[in-house]
């Protein structure tokens, strides 16, 4: 028996050395892998500060005797990738981007840019439960909250006070119209499928769910003074996770309500 102890000792030596090497390749691979995963944030962020902010003061000051011009190329953005059907852009934040929705495929875009490619910080998207002419009475977009503030990591400056105070809008571009919006909400919410949970065809449930907008279940939430929502009224929420950092199934919602609709050519 002690002749075989040398080389159970020399076994677990050895495979110490391979657990210990293995330990090593995947703590390796997960720092490169979050370095990786930063590159790709950073890219994505600095795509949103080269793309120039839509035109809005010129488009609204053109001459009363021409037609509006949207400032969104869809045609150029539908040729590169049919998927992108709208531009949504929040002043004073990063959020600038096209709305795609993906036929067959509700969650591609998750981790898909807005080219289609592989991607961590995905696209701003919607679901097939809506429709893509904001026609709808509620409209969730979709965007991740990812480092370095990109996607819709900035909308979470809706939860300073002052900030929501003095941003009270974000625009909705669509081929031959632009929507404007009143941000009504600000606010954490729990991770359910809003679209799936409320049949929002049915008026008392849309009526409680817009009550519930206005004074939603978070000691920390912004409401805007004074605002009203009913039967007519068509809501887009901008929703993304609560932390860039963890899978927290808290989502934080910017609720704006349809105040204003322009024709472009």
């Amino acid at each position: 028996m002690e002749k075989r102890r040398p080389a159970r000792r020399r076994a677990a030596v050895v495979l110490f050395t391979v657990l210990l090497a293995v330990l090593v390749c995947s703590a390796t691979a997960g720092f490169g892998f979050l370095l990786w995963q930063q590159g790709q944030a950073a890219r994505a962020v600095q795509e949103v500060v080269e793309t120039p902010l839509p035109a809005l003061e010129r488009a609204f000051d053109a001459p009363a005797d021409e037609p509006m011009q949207n400032p969104i190329d869809f045609a150029a953005l539908q040729a590169e990738n049919p998927d992108v059907y709208a531009w949504v852009y929040v002043p004073n934040t990063n959020v600038n981007l096209p709305v795609l929705q993906r036929p067959g495929d509700d969650f591609y875009y998750l981790d898909h840019d807005r080219h289609g490619e592989p991607a961590v910080e995905g696209a701003v998207f919607s679901q097939m439960a809506n429709a893509k002419d904001f026609s709808d009475p509620v409209t969730v977009l979709y965007g991740h909250n990812i480092v370095n503030d990109g996607m819709f990591a900035t909308l979470h400056d809706f939860e300073d006070p002052a900030f929501f105070e003095a941003n009270d809008a974000f625009y909705v571009y669509v081929p031959g119209r632009i929507l404007e919006y009143r941000v009504v909400a600000a606010y954490e919410y729990d991770d359910r499928h809003i679209l799936n949970s409320f049949d929002f065809s049915d008026p008392a449930v849309r009526a409680g769910y817009f009550a519930s907008v206005l004074a939603p279940d978070d000691p920390q939430a912004n409401v805007r003074d004074g605002a009203q929502l009913d039967a007519e009224s068509r809501i887009v929420q901008l929703s993304t996770c609560r932390s860039a950092l963890t899978s927290d199934p808290v989502r934080y919602l910017v609720t704006g309500v349809l105040v204003g609709e322009t024709a472009t050519a």
